[in-house]
């Protein structure tokens, strides 16, 4: 059975212009990878021009009540843009806000121990703030609606010490060795509650609920340009455990994915690393989704249930992502050879193509 090796945190990630390559448990103070040396090849450019080419990204995934969906955060440094998405699970309707921001000093931050990022658009208010001294995670955001969208609202509140919890931490050659991608993730409890309310509708307010939230940090030094796709899904397995995992297969994989990569599983609060993946979907991204792997620790299928496309064209920016509300069949090992087996389970896959 696939096996990688997990490790304590280091202090730092990035050692005398080296990255520290290998897949920790807990989290640094910092998730940073700034200084590289000629990640880009060996002529010598400083590294402050180096490091404009990191970029940013934080994700959080929420599953509470009738609802499922994410909160996504990209920091390009010149730009930054947010976008909260998601679904109601009984209607399957789908609700999409977004918001682009001007050049900030850093619009995702460095510190995993305390920190938080605000969007203060009038219209599109989202805070994300964690804090480990006072045990918490929450997630609040008031959306404006218009005349294609409700307004809608949540408060979400996540402690660090409830069980069952997880947190990994991945440094990955991207793709390679000379440069790395960071990836900081936790599993977590949630409870919380969210209001729909149309313009001549009365609020729709999901009474306070108990969840599985998904939180990630990622750093990298982007390619110019990058494609990729990545299953995010958490919830109850068929023998009644709580289940979250992140899979993910894209340009920026390291050369050995066998011995680096990104891709967990949590299981009743314990990581297991799991194999590099196959990622594909033969009869179009609306159509069934297979996630195989060859170890036999992942044979998964994935049903797409809605889609939301979203395009921007900014300055050099160009990107497009497909988020894929969907349902996941199949099997998963963990690290004891247990097998995890998954009916209906509720899943979202984003396919990306970056240009920068």
């Amino acid at each position: 059975m696939y096996t990688r090796p997990v490790s304590d945190s280091p202090e730092h990630l990035i050692k005398n212009g080296k990255p520290l390559f290998g897949t920790y448990r807990g989290h640094t103070e910092r998730l940073d990878i700034r200084g590289v040396k000629y990640p880009y090849g060996t002529f010598p450019l400083p590294t402050f021009i180096t490091n404009l080419r990191i970029k940013s990204r934080l994700s959080y995934f929420f599953s509470v009540g009738e609802y499922i969906g994410c909160l996504d955060i990209f920091d390009a440094k010149v730009i930054g843009f947010a976008e909260v998405c998601f679904w109601n699970t009984q209607t399957k309707q789908r609700f999409v806000y977004r918001s682009l921001m001007g050049l900030r000093k850093r619009l995702v931050p460095h510190k995993l121990t305390t920190a938080a990022t605000v969007c203060y658009k009038k219209s599109r208010y989202i805070r994300i703030n964690w804090d480990r001294e006072n045990d918490r995670l929450s997630i609040i955001f008031s959306l404006k609606g218009d005349a294609h969208r409700p307004s809608s609202r949540a408060a979400l509140l996540s402690h660090f010490s409830a069980m069952p919890n997880s947190e990994l931490l991945c440094v990955t050659p991207s793709p390679t060795m000379r440069r790395c991608s960071a990836s900081y993730v936790t599993a977590l409890p949630l409870h919380g509650a969210v209001t729909v309310q149309g313009a001549k509708e009365a609020p729709h307010t999901m009474p306070d609920a108990d969840g599985f939230a998904f939180f990630e940090i990622n750093r990298v030094y982007m390619r110019f340009k990058s494609h990729g796709e990545f299953l995010t899904a958490f919830g109850t397995s068929a023998e009644g455990r709580s289940v979250q995992f992140r899979i993910a297969a894209s340009s920026q994989d390291a050369v050995d994915p066998d011995k680096y990569n990104s891709n967990v599983l949590f299981c009743d609060g314990e990581a297991t690393p799991l194999p590099p993946v196959v990622i594909t979907h033969p009869y179009g991204i609306m159509n069934e989704w297979i996630i195989q792997d060859t170890e036999n620790m992942v044979d998964l299928t994935f049903t797409p249930v809605s889609e939301n496309l979203n395009k921007i064209s900014v300055f050099v920016l160009r990107t497009q992502y497909h988020t894929i509300y969907g349902t996941l069949e199949g099997v998963l090992r963990n690290s004891k050879g247990e097998k995890i087996s998954l009916k209906n389970f509720p899943g979202l896959i984003k396919k990306y193509l970056i240009r920068l």
